[in-house]
């Protein structure tokens, strides 16, 4: 699910139909902005607690181990500098907007 017009409209149209429906805009909310902040820790040690954090949600166990949210998740646990971070890292960011799950890293 890349970053396009296309999917930022959607995901608009999701928001204004749950808005409609009388439901909260997110269903959860992941909080990581400690994580990407902090930088007396090493690549290693964000990614890894990133992963850690993703796992423990029950956003995350809802999945089955074969779904795309794990399979990146897991991805994500084995990237070994920034920019595969990013690349996986964007996939999974836009599977939690399509689950309605906000991602605070600010």
């Amino acid at each position: 699910m890349p970053d396009t017009a296309e999917h930022r409209a959607d995901m608009y149209r999701l928001a204004t139909e749950r808005r409609a429906a009388g439901l909260p805009i997110w269903d959860g909310k992941l909080r990581l902005a400690d994580v990407f902040h902090d930088d007396a820790l090493t690549f290693e040690q964000k990614r890894d607690a990133i992963v850690r954090r993703i796992r423990a949600t029950k956003w995350f166990k809802d999945y089955d181990e074969f779904d795309d949210l794990p399979m990146f998740v897991e991805e994500l646990a084995d990237a070994e500098d920034n920019p595969t971070f990013n690349k996986v890292w964007s996939e999974i960011y836009d599977i939690a907007d399509a689950d309605r799950v906000w991602i605070e890293t600010r």
